[in-house]
């Protein structure tokens, strides 16, 4: 579970305790939705603790977009031949990311360097993901979709109506839920990165 909602957060939603047998199952739902909520929208919420390389397209210019990411560790560039042209990039000095005051970063600016015509001749190195904790709007979808998973899984007597996200089918007997439920499409579509 990559931590977009904990079994503690969906039991406070519920008002009840899960039973320590069904939290397996939780466990699996919380998987899954995660899952759902990167698909929908194209991004890792909740950023590697342990920075990756990746590996990008020279440009020609002085900017290169990127994936999300949180902190950029170290950038190589590469010539055609595979030599490495540039190592030591200085952060503050040689290249900036950004949005400068906000995360995630999404794009590298070079100081005094260009980002060398290449395929895949650009490593980055980096902690990739949206933020180092999920956004609060994304734990409460999170929280919303697992929560009415349970509830559709455990219906009881009385007047049922059902709506569907993805292909997540639910059913409400509480209207404040339904009103929660229908706002998950609008929270998501609010997230989805276009790539451009």
């Amino acid at each position: 579970m990559k931590g977009y909602t904990t079994i503690q957060q969906i039991q406070n939603y519920l008002l009840l305790d899960i039973a320590l047998l069904f939290q397996s199952q939780v466990e699996e739902w919380i998987s899954q939705v995660e899952d759902y909520i990167d698909q929908k929208t194209g991004r890792n919420f909740v950023a590697d603790t342990v920075a990756s390389i990746k590996s990008y397209n020279g440009n020609g210019s002085n900017e290169l977009i990127i994936d999300d990411c949180v902190d950029v560790t170290k950038i190589e560039i590469y010539d055609t031949d595979g030599n490495l042209l540039e190592g030591s990039l200085v952060a503050g000095t040689d290249y900036f990311l950004e949005p400068a005051n906000d995360t995630p970063k999404q794009s590298i600016r070079l100081y005094g360097h260009i980002f060398s015509r290449g395929i895949q001749n650009i490593k980055v190195t980096a902690k990739w993901g949206y933020s180092v904790e999920a956004p609060k709007s994304i734990v409460n979808a999170a929280t919303i979709l697992v929560s009415n998973i349970i509830n559709f899984s455990n219906q009881s007597d009385g007047e049922i109506q059902s709506l569907s996200v993805g292909s997540y089918n639910v059913s409400f007997k509480d209207q404040s839920k339904r009103d929660d439920f229908e706002r998950v499409p609008e929270i998501l579509d609010s997230f989805i990165k276009y790539d451009y």
